[in-house]
């Protein structure tokens, strides 16, 4: 069973990559919006604010919350993918 909705990351991925957009994600988005629209991570961080995990990843994507959201996306597979909320 595909834990991820039919969410395509290599789609979305390369998307990003050439034209910075992160749509359907959103920064500032919460943990829960996220899952939401991708379903349960594959993992999770071990540091934690207020009981929740501050990083969500999903295959090599890594997505970094703070207080304010979702705030940084980041992967350093074959393609080195790093968009901030700076960028919006």
């Amino acid at each position: 069973m595909n834990k991820h909705k039919t969410f395509n990351f290599n789609i979305w991925k390369n998307h990003a990559i050439k034209t910075r957009d992160i749509l359907p994600l959103k920064f500032g988005m919460s943990q829960d919006e996220v899952i939401e629209i991708l379903g349960q991570p594959d993992d999770v961080s071990t540091m934690r604010v207020s009981g929740k995990p501050l990083i969500l990843k999903y295959h090599d994507i890594e997505l970094h919350f703070d207080r304010k959201g979702l705030h940084l996306i980041y992967s350093d597979d074959e393609i080195e993918l790093s968009i901030t909320a700076e960028h919006e």
